[in-house]
């Protein structure tokens, strides 16, 4: 297993926590990437190759948060990235729809969770402004890095729209 693409997804799950997370936001919506990243991984990889990336991945991605959240969100997303292995090797995730799909019911349980660990005043209207909005964001983006890394999004393409 070579490890530097995994340091490379946690710095960018850290770089996303830091800085892009605000300026890539609509309103309250926001990209959860690390979720997105641990699931992608699980997709692709072996499970204890996965488990471990979301392990760590959850403490990268709450540690700029509240110290009481930094062993639930390893835990949650350890627990994901399981899920994500086993879900690819007991389904036929070969069509998009399908991982798409796979995404979205992570991201937005991982939204849940979150929510109900971190709020609860006002908890209804969260999940219709940060839980499915979230969830939809994030789907958007995993749908685009599928067609890129199907090769149904190239530059040529791109190019010859423009």
């Amino acid at each position: 297993m070579a490890i530097i693409p995994y340091l490379l997804y946690l710095l960018l799950i850290a770089f996303d926590s830091v800085i892009l997370k605000d300026a890539i936001s609509i309103k309250i919506a926001t990209i959860n990437m690390p979720v997105l990243v641990v699931m992608i991984v699980a997709l692709y990889k072996d499970d204890l190759t996965a488990v471990w990336f979301g392990f760590f991945a959850g403490l990268v991605a709450a540690s700029g948060g509240p110290p009481s959240q930094l062993g639930w969100q390893a835990l949650i997303m350890a627990a994901f990235a399981a899920v994500g292995s086993l879900v690819r090797e007991r389904l036929n995730l070969d069509s998009l729809r399908a991982r798409l799909l796979v995404i979205l019911i992570g991201v937005l349980l991982h939204n849940l969770i979150s929510l109900a660990l971190s709020r609860s005043d006002g908890w209804l209207v969260f999940v219709f402004s940060y839980v499915l909005a979230g969830a939809v964001y994030t789907t958007i983006l995993a749908w685009l890095f599928f067609l890129v890394k199907e090769g149904r999004l190239t530059a040529e393409k791109i190019k010859a729209i423009f």
